[in-house]
């Protein structure tokens, strides 16, 4: 879409020596934090080589995409929330592999504690997908703002990547926005007017 095309961080040539090239703004390469970000950014983009999105892109790009809109336009330096971006979807698409406790002990508690929020429950646990979809947005009545932070700037990223999926996905993810996303994105004063500008284009 035309609006990735304004967001230089997201439709430049990005790659690990540009991503980290930010990180060292704040970390130096010898932090114990920058060196568990770089785990986190290694573990993401093995535990998802191969997999790709509807739009033929490397999911990869997904995570670092959420990511960078955390550190460039939301201005998030805090590395845990950087290390939580990276490894959002990690638990929910490969469940045989990375638990929550998995996080935990790996990444710390406060990691896990956000992958977890951003974790849609298992199948096994709710086999429908509108009771597993309605007990996730449950939870944002309790969320912490920390939650929004990553969340929002994860469904913007879908919302402006959803060209390249099936009219089907779009209207769904469009209503699901409406429904869920755009009233915590008012409350938090959190990407509100990213969100609803993705939404018109969309709709366009």
């Amino acid at each position: 879409m035309r609006a990735i095309k304004s967001l230089p961080f997201l439709s430049g040539a990005e790659n690990r020596e540009s991503f980290f090239r930010r990180i060292k703004l704040y970390y130096p390469t010898l932090d114990p934090r920058y060196q568990a970000m770089e785990r986190a950014y290694n573990t993401a983009k093995d535990v998802f080589r191969g997999t790709l999105r509807d739009d033929g892109e490397r999911y990869f790009e997904h995570l670092r995409a959420v990511t960078l809109i955390l550190i460039v336009y939301l201005r998030v330096i805090d590395h845990e929330m950087i290390i939580a971006a990276l490894l959002h979807d990690l638990v929910e698409d490969f469940p045989h592999l990375w638990s929550i406790e998995r996080v935990r002990q790996e990444f710390g508690q406060r990691v896990a504690y956000l992958v977890e929020y951003l974790t849609k429950p298992s199948k096994d646990e709710y086999p429908k997908k509108e009771d597993r979809d309605h007990a996730y947005h449950s939870r944002f009545a309790a969320a912490p703002r920390e939650f929004f932070l990553i969340k929002l700037a994860d469904r913007w990223h879908n919302l402006l990547t959803l060209g390249g999926c099936p009219k089907e996905k779009q209207v769904r993810k469009v209503a699901e926005t409406v429904q869920h996303y755009l009233p915590h994105a008012e409350k938090h004063g959190i990407l509100l007017h990213e969100i609803e500008a993705a939404l018109k284009a969309l709709a366009a």
